[in-house]
């Protein structure tokens, strides 16, 4: 079976030739798999192509490919569009053609690909992965928020490392999403591609890696420049996301619950009860609502029938349990530290937070597919 091991350079004269001999090293040690290893350069004014051609004279599984400087996502989707139509493999592999990631583990990745999984990403968040310990507080903080913006604002918390770009998979998701990637150009594309698989139906896995920074050259990401356009793809895919699925249902939903909790917030007050009593005493009122509505018609597909429906509505209110906690919590905890006369704000602020909670245990719990 055929498979391509993209490195997209710009300025990596110093790194590619060690680099692509690790390469070589790696994959001769996977069986199964023919390689090609595509170096994509953005016309590097350093001369790293000559460096490539010149190299590849005696391995010839080593090609070269060049255009102009438009992005670590124009390059990848060159890099991907070639490996397609003209090298036609199965598989391809991305990696950074700086030295920060360790060809030795590419085995790992095709062992994974090997065992049925479609998408495999090197992760530095999981047991067994790290990042440098010479990175600067401000660069480790934007590595880990940006990464936690996309893990939890796309909702697929499965996967832990969402912007490196070290990653084996299907050549098939490439070709079903590819009309959907033109308009990512930055270091976005990562995101984009892995998330529009992973929606597509691609099964993924994690493997830990150790990133180590850069011997030669300087970084090319621009930080604030790339949590600003992060937070815009994911807020605008979730958006959309969210308009075409039952989210839109669940908000109606949601908002019958709330005049229902409210009303028996406001009158469990009026009758002399602590606001925390009466907003939990809602919240359950509400729970059952929500279950109602929620199984006839937000979730209709995955319909609870029959004796099934005792057993789930009590599994309804133990996934519910979190949100009248997270509701009631910070009701208690606002009378107790502000004053009971705010009570409206804390509530209204806890139901948001039950909110989200309760779609995620919902969708993923109670109504999975």
């Amino acid at each position: 079976m055929k498979a391509v091991i993209i490195l997209p350079t710009y300025n990596e004269r110093d790194n590619i030739e060690s680099v692509l001999k690790r390469v070589i090293d790696a994959t001769g040690k996977i069986s199964g798999f023919e390689f090609v290893i595509l170096v994509v350069d953005d016309s590097s004014p350093d001369a790293t192509k000559e460096v490539v051609e010149s190299f590849a004279v005696q391995h010839k599984n080593i090609r070269v490919i060049t255009g102009k400087k438009q992005g670590l996502g124009s390059a990848l989707m060159r890099g991907m569009t070639y490996t397609v139509d003209t090298v036609h493999a199965k598989i391809i592999g991305q990696m950074d053609a700086d030295a920060s990631h360790d060809p030795s583990i590419l085995p790992q990745f095709f062992k994974h690909i090997s065992k049925g999984s479609d998408f495999v990403v090197g992760s530095r968040y999981i047991s067994g992965g790290s990042i440098p310990d010479n990175w600067g507080v401000h660069r480790k903080i934007f590595s880990i928020i940006g990464n936690a913006i996309v893990r939890f604002g796309l909702g697929f918390t499965n996967v832990h490392d969402w912007t490196g770009g070290y990653r084996v998979f299907k050549s098939e998701y490439f070709s079903k999403v590819k009309q959907q990637m033109s308009q990512y150009s930055g270091y976005v594309y990562q995101i984009a591609f892995l998330h529009k698989s992973m929606l597509a139906g691609a099964v993924v896995s994690e493997v830990p890696i150790h990133f180590t920074d850069r011997r030669f050259g300087r970084s090319k990401i621009a930080p604030l420049q790339y949590i600003m356009n992060v937070l815009r793809y994911v807020i605008t895919s979730r958006f959309v996301q969210l308009r075409h699925g039952p989210f839109a249902k669940f908000a109606v939903v949601g908002t019958i619950g709330f005049v229902i909790n409210t009303a028996v917030l406001e009158s469990g007050v009026n009758f002399g009860m602590h606001p925390a009593v009466s907003s939990a005493i809602g919240a359950e009122c509400a729970i059952i609502s929500n279950f109602i509505l929620n199984n006839r018609w937000t979730f209709g597909m995955s319909r609870i029938r029959g004796v099934r429906v005792i057993p789930k509505f009590l599994q309804f209110n133990v996934a519910s349990l979190g949100a009248l906690l997270l509701q009631s919590g910070t009701v208690a905890l606002g009378t107790l530290f502000l004053g009971a006369s705010l009570y409206r704000l804390y509530y209204i602020f806890g139901v948001g937070l039950g909110m989200i909670w309760n779609y995620t245990m919902y969708s993923r719990v109670i109504w999975r597919k």
